[in-house]
C-alpha cells in the first residue's frame, strides 16, 4: 500500500470523470465551493476508516464470546442487535440527516460507538449489554451511510467510485489484519475492561481526525421523500431487475459474510487451540483485501466498462462466500476444511464489500442518501439474520453434533439462490455488448 492512500487516478480533478464540484456544498450560494482538496480529504477519510476498523475489527473476533461469557443467552441476540442497529440505526434519524452538516454528524457517530462498547464491560444484565449493543450499532449506521454518501456525493461516476471504495477498503482491511491480534493480546483471562477502553479510544481518535479533511459548511443532500426510503424506490426494488439484483445479491451475501464474525469464531473456538492461529485464521481475509483489492479493482473496472453490472460481482463474491459453508460441511478434516473455507473466503471477499457501495450508489431511484439508506437495509438485514443464525441455530446444530447441516444448508441455499442472478449478469454484458457493436 502506497503512504499516498488515493493515488491520482483515484480522485481525478474536477472536470473529469471523478471528484466533481456541484454535488457536496456549504447550502451557502455566497460561500459554496468545490467540495474541497480531493488529496486532504482522501487522507482523513481513509485515517478515519483505518482507525473506526482498528477498534471494529480489535472487538467483533471476540465480541461472541464476550457475550456469551457474561450470559449464556447474549451471543445470539447481542449480535443481532448490534448488527440491525448498525445498519438501520441511521434510518431513525434519517429527516434529520438531510442537509445536515457532514462533520458534527460523523463526529456524533463515533462518540456514540465509543461510549457504547467503552461501557459494555460494565453493563449490568443481558438487557444492559444489548441497550448499549444498539447504541453502539447507532453510531457506527452514522458513520457507515454518511462517509459513503461523502464518497457518492463527490464522484461522479461508477468507476471512479469503485476506485475510492476500494481504496478505502484495503484502508479498512489493513486495521482489520490487525485487530484479531490485538484482541488476542488485551482480552485475557476473561477481563474485557482493557480490551473495550482501547476500542473506546480507537472511535475517539477516528472522530477527531475529521475536522482535518472535512469542511464545516460541508452538508449532506436534501432528501426526496419524507421517508428514508421512498415508495418508487421500494418498488423498483421489487420490479426493476438491476435494483432487485443488487438487493438479492447484498441480502446472501452479508447474510454469508455474518458467519465470519459468528459461527465460524464458534468453530475456531471448538477446534483451534492457539489462541495465535485463530488470529491468523481470522486476519487472513483482511490480509487478502490489502493484497489482492488493487487487481480485483482493475479487473473489475474493466468488465464494467465492458457492460458488467455491479450486482453481479456482488453475487459471485456471494458464490465463494457459501463455497466456504460447502467446504465447512463438507466432511474434510476439520483444520483441513478450515484452511480451505478461508482462503476460498479471503479470495471473494475484495469482490464483495467495496461493490455493494458502488452498486447502491449507481441506482437512478431518489436522492444517494435514499439510495444508500436502500443499502443499510439490506446491508443490515442480511448480516443480523447472519449473526443471529449463527450465533443460535448453529449452536443449537453444535450442541446435537449437527453442525455439518448447518454449513450444507448455508451453502447450498446460497448456490440456488444467486447463481441465477449471476448468469443474468452474464446476459446483461453481452446484451450491452451487442449494443455497442450496432
Amino acid at each position: 500500500m502506497s503512504e499516498r492512500p488515493f493515488p491520482h487516478h483515484a480522485l481525478p480533478g474536477p472536470g473529469t470523470d471523478g471528484l466533481t464540484t456541484n454535488h457536496a456544498t456549504t447550502g451557502d450560494p455566497a460561500t459554496d465551493t468545490p467540495a474541497g482538496s480531493g488529496g486532504r480529504l482522501a487522507l482523513v477519510l481513509s485515517t478515519h476508516h483505518l482507525t473506526v476498523s482498528l477498534g471494529l475489527y480489535t472487538v467483533m473476533p471476540v465480541l461472541v464470546l464476550v457475550l456469551s461469557s457474561r450470559a449464556a443467552s447474549a451471543a445470539g441476540p447481542g449480535l443481532f442487535c448490534y448488527t440491525a442497529s448498525a445498519g438501520l440505526g441511521a434510518l431513525l434519524v434519517s429527516r434529520w440527516l438531510s442537509r445536515r452538516r457532514y462533520l458534527p454528524a460523523m463526529f456524533a457517530g463515533t462518540v456514540l460507538a465509543a461510549a457504547g462498547f467503552g461501557l459494555l464491560p460494565y453493563a449490568a444484565g443481558t438487557a444492559g449489554l444489548l441497550a448499549l449493543l444498539l447504541v453502539t450499532g447507532l453510531g457506527m449506521s452514522l458513520h457507515s451511510l454518511l462517509s459513503r454518501v461523502l464518497v457518492a456525493e463527490t464522484v461522479a461516476d461508477d468507476i471512479g467510485r469503485q476506485r475510492v471504495y476500494s481504496t478505502l477498503m484495503i484502508a479498512i482491511n489493513v486495521a482489520a489484519s490487525v485487530g484479531p491480534f490485538l484482541a488476542m493480546l488485551l482480552y485475557r483471562g476473561g477481563d474485557a475492561r482493557p480490551l473495550f477502553t482501547v476500542v473506546a479510544g480507537c472511535y475517539l481518535l477516528a472522530g477527531a481526525v475529521l475536522p482535518l479533511g472535512v469542511r464545516a459548511g460541508l452538508r449532506t443532500p436534501a432528501a426526496t421523500t419524507r421517508w428514508p426510503i421512498g415508495r418508487s424506490t421500494l418498488r423498483a426494488a421489487l420490479r426493476e431487475a438491476t435494483t432487485r439484483s443488487t438487493v438479492l445479491t447484498t441480502l446472501a451475501g452479508t447474510f454469508m459474510f455474518a458467519q465470519f464474525a459468528s459461527a465460524l469464531v464458534l468453530l475456531l473456538a471448538d477446534e483451534i487451540a492457539s489462541p495465535a492461529a485463530r488470529a491468523a485464521f481470522l486476519a487472513a481475509p483482511a490480509v487478502g483485501v490489502v493484497l489482492l483489492q488493487a487487481p480485483a479493482t482493475a479487473l473489475m473496472t474493466r468488465l464494467m466498462s465492458r457492460g458488467t453490472p455491479p450486482y453481479a460481482f456482488i453475487g459471485v463474491a456471494s458464490l465463494g462466500f457459501g463455497g466456504t459453508a460447502l467446504l465447512l460441511g463438507s466432511g474434510l478434516p476439520t483444520v483441513s476444511a478450515i484452511v480451505l473455507a478461508v482462503a476460498l473466503f479471503t479470495l471473494a471477499e475484495p469482490f464483495f464489500h467495496s461493490t455493494v457501495s458502488t452498486a447502491f450508489a449507481g441506482l437512478p431511484h431518489g436522492s444517494r442518501l435514499e439510495t444508500f439508506n436502500l443499502r443499510q437495509v439490506c446491508w443490515s438485514t442480511g448480516e443480523a439474520l447472519g449473526s443471529l443464525c449463527g450465533g443460535t441455530v448453529y449452536l443449537l446444530l453444535r450442541h446435537g453434533g449437527h453442525q455439518r447441516l448447518y454449513w450444507l444448508a448455508l451453502g447450498l441455499g446460497t448456490l440456488i439462490t444467486i447463481a441465477p442472478v449471476v448468469a443474468g449478469g452474464a446476459r446483461h454484458r453481452r446484451h450491452r455488448q451487442s449494443l455497442d457493436l450496432h
